[in-house]
């Protein structure tokens, strides 16, 4: 050491001490960014608060880089680097982090000092700063992340299995000890009562336990301790109500709606359809083999309305519970209506209708309020329905057609409002479910209607207008219900009014009445309907559609003169002449029909002629088959008369017609 520069080494040991607290503070500070990123799976915890005059952690106190409280150092950067005068805020300062940027250290520029200085960003004490390790990134990608449906792994099923087992050992404790006199009923429903306790507390406290992971958030056996130790308390109190009546009918509604609520909220909170479906389908099961008393299906009704109010986004499996399981239940019950008091037969109409109407709430709520909507979510609408197609036919509600068809239009306005929105594929399939729901109900109401002929009509005057509807909506499910529906209608009045009697005058006389007369002309506005219908959904295939229609349109046109004819002529005291003039007046007609289309100008000349010569060719057969067997002899003259001279006049007019200008120069 030189001893007459002793002030220029000791600046230059403060120089190189200043430079290794620099470097030391900034590899500190890289390490917490490294940190930091590797956190970034983990939920990040709120930063604290850094009091004001403690030290930050970004470099440890007592480092000779950290100034002690209340001591002074000169300014570390060396002497080259140390500019005085105006400019000396202009050049690249250490160690000061950029305001929003990552706190990795670095260095940034500063300001000129004529200028606004840019003020330091937050440091540990401020909010964190936004970027890969933030709080809000973790929060968007939580929210943007689906859902992952838990796997179903063999620990599942297992605990699934078991707590199916533990649940039906419980039920036979309360059935089968009954039986055979084990211990009294009071020690038989605290035991339930105390092993359903266990078990739920057992399942919260295994769940409390648990590390949850993204391929198993919940510990499969708390699943089934709980949804078996619900099941089991609703069990005890169907148990307490229907065998001991202990509890109040009114008091135990409550608490079953309450457990079965509690349970589904658990279920809705773990996200585990598995909990629901052991809760739901548990009860609903073993259920009817502790209670066969009309309680049995309002507690399954109302178990059906939490698991569908709560757990109805847990997948498809809990749809097909709550919505299957009390249908035949409900069913079963309404069938034998005669053996219930009156009092009970109001439980069951207002459960059945309080069943249908969650159904298609729920549906309802999922189809078309829910974004995406599942498309299975309307599927629930068929069998909470089943059970409202016997409430026409119950004693209590006589006469039960308006019931049947207040509703049907309730469930088809619910699929005209839902089909407006097709545009979605949920609502789509709601509109149809619950079209072809309200058909059944319309079409099962009218079989209630009283009246074999009655019934005929109605049926007739349905799918006639379904068949108006189909051709002016032009939805897929109205054509299939029109389809359908005037086949049906078609084949009733086949087998009711049986429009062959027409061609037997004996029985024609005997058995004609006005009904029929009714009935035809229903039945050809059907078929009118119906080739219309047709002619729009099948355009190249019109003319043929056409054809067929308009051939079975002229026979019940037919049937019905002759119905007519025979009611006209029973009035005035000659049915027999009615009939005969009625078979005569038919014969006029089709011939002249059959004139008109080969005659008529027309652009599709080649179709209507085609038309007018099947209609001929089957008057000319009716003429020589059957008037020439059953007209006497006057009625017999005027029909091959009035026959024949239409016949000339067509292959007149036809043949000038037909004929190319110029041809008629003699040969």
């Amino acid at each position: 050491m030189n001893p007459e520069q002793p002030d220029h080494v000791l600046r230059m040991l403060a120089d190189l001490d200043a430079r290794l607290g620099r470097i030391t503070a900034e590899v500190a500070e890289v390490r917490s960014g490294l940190a930091a990123l590797g956190r970034q799976a983990r939920p990040v915890q709120p930063t604290q608060p850094v009091p004001p005059g403690q030290p930050t952690p970004s470099v440890p106190p007592g480092h000779p880089a950290q100034p002690a409280p209340g001591a002074t150092h000169p300014d570390p950067r060396p002497a080259y680097a140390q500019p005085s005068g105006p400019g000396r805020d202009s050049v690249w300062r250490a160690g000061a982090p950029q305001a929003g940027g990552p706190a990795l250290g670095g260095y940034r520029p500063a300001g000129p000092v004529d200028g606004p200085r840019p003020q330091p960003g937050p440091g540990p004490a401020g909010p964190a700063a936004p970027g890969p390790a933030g709080p809000g990134w973790t929060r968007r990608s939580a929210e943007t992340r689906p859902r992952r449906a838990p796997r179903l792994t063999a620990a599942t099923v297992i605990a699934a299995i078991g707590g199916s087992v533990m649940l039906a050992g419980i039920a036979f404790l309360l059935v089968v000890a009954i039986q055979a006199g084990l211990f009294p009923p009071i020690a038989r429903v605290v035991a339930a009562a105390v092993l359903a306790l266990v078990l739920v507390g057992l399942g919260l406290w295994l769940q409390s336990r648990h590390e949850a992971t993204p391929e198993r958030p919940i510990n499969p056996g708390a699943l089934a301790l709980v949804g078996t130790g619900l099941a089991a308390a609703m069990l005890d109190v169907i148990a307490c109500t229907t065998l001991y009546q202990w509890i109040p009918v009114p008091a135990a509604y409550m608490f079953v709606g309450g457990l079965a609520l509690a349970g589904m909220a658990l279920a809705q909170r773990w996200s585990s359809g598995l909990l629901a479906c052991l809760v739901s389908a548990g009860t609903m099961v073993l259920a009817p083999f502790i209670s066969t008393g009309v309680e049995l299906p309002v507690f399954l009704v109302i178990l059906a309305i939490a698991t569908a109010v709560l757990g109805a986004e847990l997948g498809i499996a809990v749809r097909v519970v709550w919505s299957f399981f009390p249908a035949p239940v409900l069913v079963g019950y309404l069938t034998q209506t005669h053996l219930h008091d009156r009092g009970e037969q109001v439980a069951l109409i207002v459960a059945a209708l309080v069943f249908a109407a969650v159904g298609v709430g729920v549906a309802w709520a999922d189809s078309v309020r829910r974004r995406p909507a599942p498309e299975n979510a309307a599927l629930v609408v068929v069998p909470t329905a089943v059970p409202l197609l016997l409430l026409s036919g119950l004693v209590l509600l006589r006469p039960g057609w308006p019931v049947g068809v207040v509703l049907a239009a309730a469930y088809l306005t619910v699929a005209v409002v839902a089909g407006r929105r097709a545009q979605e594929p949920g609502p789509v399939l709601l509109s149809a479910v619950a079209g072809v729901v309200g058909s059944a109900l319309l079409f099962g109401a009218w079989v209630e209607l009283g009246g074999r002929e009655m019934t005929s009509l109605a049926l007739t005057l349905s799918a006639t207008g379904y068949l108006v509807a189909a051709g002016l909506w032009g939805r897929r499910w109205v054509d299939w219900v029109a389809g359908v529906g005037a086949a049906i209608a078609l084949a009733v009045y086949v087998v009711v009014n049986e429009p062959f009697l027409a061609l037997d005058e004996r029985l024609a006389v005997r058995e004609l009445t006005y009904w029929d007369v009714v009935a035809a002309f229903a039945v050809t506005a059907l078929a009118v309907a119906a080739t219309w219908w047709a002619s729009r959904r099948v355009p190249r295939q019109a003319s043929r559609v056409v054809m067929a229609g308009a051939v079975v349109a002229l026979l019940t046109f037919s049937v019905m003169v002759v119905a007519a004819g025979v009611v006209i002529g029973d009035l005035a005291g000659a049915a027999r002449n009615g009939f005969l003039v009625a078979h005569l007046v038919v014969t006029v007609l089709w011939i002249s029909c059959a004139a008109w289309l080969i005659l008529t100008p027309s652009p599709r000349l080649s179709d209507a002629r085609r038309m007018g010569f099947v209609l001929g060719s089957l008057a000319l057969a009716k003429l020589l088959f059957l008037d020439l067997a059953t007209l006497p002899g006057l009625f017999r003259v005027l029909s091959f008369i009035a026959v024949g001279a239409v016949m000339l006049a067509v292959a007149v007019r036809y043949r000038r017609d037909t004929e190319p200008s110029g041809s008629g120069s003699p040969t």
